[in-house]
């Protein structure tokens, strides 16, 4: 269609200008078979024949296939090019072709198929006439299709150029794509995610088999589709060849300015086609999370607490930082998304529940932490859970009252500067070292037993609150030199306070505090 679009101008103007019905009714039959079945049909009847030829020849013997293949093929031919039927010279091509094909049905012959192949070639010669009279051109022609025939994928790259020029011209299928490929490629990346964060999404995975839709995937294959579909498509739609001087092309479109990849991908279609699917998926998963973590009702059997509340805290934690990016980049698009009355309500709603989802992953993480232990990534993940939240709040707010993103950075980077400011005046390892012993099984009678190594690492900060477990264990402090006890640690973590309260460059008044704290103390003086 597109080789021919100068042809059918050039027409319609000789039509205007015909006299009397049977001249017009002429052009119009002209026209009409120029025009031929829609690119999309040919399209579809392009993947039909592929898909026939993966199951009639991959990896399997050839013999009366080929012959079925080719008859197919003429007929498809024929269906989207009535105008060959028409003339004699089409009508005998295509009675010869298919005497080939039926022959090749009837016996296996390296003549026979080549002189099928042949007519094959011919037929998509069949709307130039220069050859019709020339067979050294015929030849030429003919020799020349096996490079014509990757024309498909030139057309891939041409396609490419064109998004990326200044021009661009509309396209259907370029348009499907476009409102397709943002819901499809986020809503893939949040299936996965979920499905990490959530261990009975998981186990619905894990349980089925789809593996198998892959198997007989291979370079090869992907190969032989593309060849099939080279050929099969070079066939089906012949190139118009012009005999009368083509005309200047005309710009159908210019661009007031260059279409990003962004611009591109968010139009108002893909994000209110994502913004749908994505509130029904996140409200899927806080439906579960309202009902196992919230409600406490049983979990499937195999699944424990810990384990559906560690799986989840942080790759629910990505999908809200995702979440934040594609509301941004949605509040900064052109006036037709960003203004969009529906595609607001869906943002605002869809930012609710990736509020309750951090909220989510909080819970989690201190539920992981009731049964386990606290560290310093996991302090660091409530601080970052509390900067997510609060980013998207933010974010609600700059559409709300139509602030500016210089604002919604000044905000986010001065909640950052507030959190790490108060959070600098905590002792977080005297913090760690509480929780930690408070909350042992050696304590409380549940979770897990002390981890004494990892408060060694914490540093001179664990001290008290050893000292505060020995009193509750009512523990002798060993004798130095036996490891893994308590005292020996103590007494390691207490040498090497006394090492930095020696160097006058290395003092400060909080270890000073300390040491001076324990060298008053007669429980740890009587371990020494």
């Amino acid at each position: 269609m597109h080789g021919g679009w100068w042809m059918i101008t050039h027409i319609r103007r000789n039509f205007l200008y015909a006299k009397g019905s049977k001249m017009k009714h002429k052009y119009l039959s002209h026209i009409l078979s120029l025009r031929g079945t829609s690119i999309k049909a040919k399209v579809f009847s392009m993947f039909a024949l592929v898909i026939l030829a993966d199951f009639l020849f991959y990896n399997h013997t050839i013999g009366w296939t080929v012959g079925v293949f080719g008859v197919l093929l003429v007929t498809i031919f024929s269906l989207h090019n009535m105008m060959f039927l028409k003339s004699r010279m089409g009508g005998i091509l295509i009675a010869l072709t298919l005497g080939q094909c039926v022959l090749q049905i009837e016996k296996q012959s390296l003549l026979s198929f080549s002189l099928m192949v042949l007519g094959l070639i011919t037929l998509s010669l069949m709307k130039r006439d220069d050859w019709k009279s020339d067979a050294c051109i015929w030849a030429k022609l003919c020799l020349s299709f096996c490079v014509r025939f990757m024309r498909p994928l030139n057309r891939v790259r041409i396609g490419y150029q064109r998004f990326s020029s200044q021009y661009t011209k509309s396209s259907i299928f370029l348009t499907a794509i476009r409102g397709w490929f943002l819901p499809v490629i986020l809503s893939l990346t949040f299936l996965y995610l979920f499905s990490n964060a959530n261990p009975i999404m998981m186990d619905w995975f894990d349980g089925g088999d789809f593996l198998w839709l892959f198997s007989g995937l291979s370079y090869w294959r992907i190969a032989f589709w593309i060849f099939m579909s080279s050929i099969t498509f070079a066939i089906i739609r012949p190139r118009i060849k012009s005999r009368v001087k083509r005309a200047k092309v005309p710009v159908y479109y210019k661009k007031e300015q260059n279409m990003g990849f962004t611009e591109w991908a968010f139009s108002k279609e893909a994000v209110f086609r994502s913004l749908i699917i994505f509130n029904l998926m996140f409200a899927f998963q806080t439906a579960m999370d309202m009902n196992y973590l919230w409600a406490g009702s049983a979990l499937p059997k195999g699944i424990s607490y810990a384990k559906y509340a560690h799986n989840g805290a942080y790759p629910l934690i990505i999908t809200a930082v995702l979440a934040g990016l594609f509301v941004l980049i949605t509040q900064s698009s052109k006036e037709d998304v960003s203004g969009s009355k529906s595609i607001i309500r869906l943002t605002y709603l869809w930012i609710t529940q990736n509020v309750l989802l951090v909220f989510s992953s909080i819970y989690r993480t201190f539920l992981y932490i009731e049964i386990y232990a606290l560290t310093y990534w996991r302090i660091a993940a409530f601080i970052w859970m509390g900067l997510v939240a609060f980013g998207l709040i933010w974010i609600v707010i700059r559409g709300f009252f139509g602030k500016s993103n210089t604002w919604l950075i000044n905000a986010n980077v001065i909640t950052l500067f507030v959190v790490l400011y108060v959070t600098s005046f905590v002792n977080i390892g005297g913090v760690i070292a509480h929780y930690n012993v408070t909350h042992s099984r050696e304590v409380s009678g549940k979770g897990v037993n002390l981890d004494v190594r990892y408060l060694k690492r914490v540093g001179a900060s664990a001290i008290p609150a050893l000292l505060e477990f020995g009193k509750n264990r009512e523990i002798n402090f060993c004798p130095i030199g036996k490891e893994g006890t308590v005292c020996n640690f103590m007494w390691q973590m207490k040498y090497d306070l006394a090492s930095d309260m020696d160097d006058w460059r290395r003092w400060t008044y909080s270890e000073y505090r300390l040491l001076k704290s324990l060298s008053s103390n007669q429980k740890y003086k009587a371990s020494q």
